[in-house]
């Protein structure tokens, strides 16, 4: 092994120490996943610096502000790296009737904007699909009712897609 002063060192001070480390060797050729990691953290840096351009964007994204994360831009560019989940679908009073509630817990790291339903019957052709309501009694559940008549709800096939503001989403399905 040779001396430490024939290699290339780096300085760097921590507190009041001065620390002395080699160098590190060449670096590797990219690898496409973190190739793509580095373009999607190039495009939330561009999604979080638009929204706080934008006084409305701003300050809902100000709302977000925790002790984790200090800024409004900070808050945006998490929540453009993080999709929304669905956690769960609950088909318990579903049985085919027009008028009949299907419950979504879906939560996202800072907002969940929009849930779509849509039920498919046994041979995955659409019966219906449109837009679940939050549920202000319940944080994270939003509520969709049924518009149309299933015949036949054994097999039936319920998915809920989750939205989030910078167009994210999250999807689960659950079959009856």
């Amino acid at each position: 092994m040779g001396s430490m002063s024939a290699r290339r060192v780096s300085l760097r001070q921590v507190g009041n120490r001065v620390i002395v480390t080699e160098r590190p060797k060449q670096r590797q050729k990219a690898t496409e996943k973190s190739v793509q990691s580095r373009e999607r953290f190039l495009d939330a840096a561009y999604y979080a610096s638009r929204q706080i351009l934008d006084p409305e964007a701003n300050a809902l994204y100000k709302q977000g502000i925790t002790e984790k994360k200090h800024s409004a831009y900070t808050v945006a560019m998490c929540d453009f790296i993080v999709a929304p989940t669905v956690e769960s679908i609950s088909t318990i009073d579903y049985r085919g009737h027009v008028g009949d509630p299907i419950a979504i817990r879906a939560k996202d790291d800072f907002m969940v904007t929009r849930v779509k339903v849509q039920i498919l019957d046994s041979t995955g052709t659409l019966i219906e699909e449109g837009d679940a309501v939050t549920d202000e009694s319940a944080r994270m559940l939003w509520k969709y009712v049924a518009t149309a008549a299933n015949a036949t709800p054994a097999g039936t096939t319920v998915r809920a897609i989750a939205f989030d503001k910078p167009g994210n989403v999250g999807s689960l399905e659950k079959v009856i």
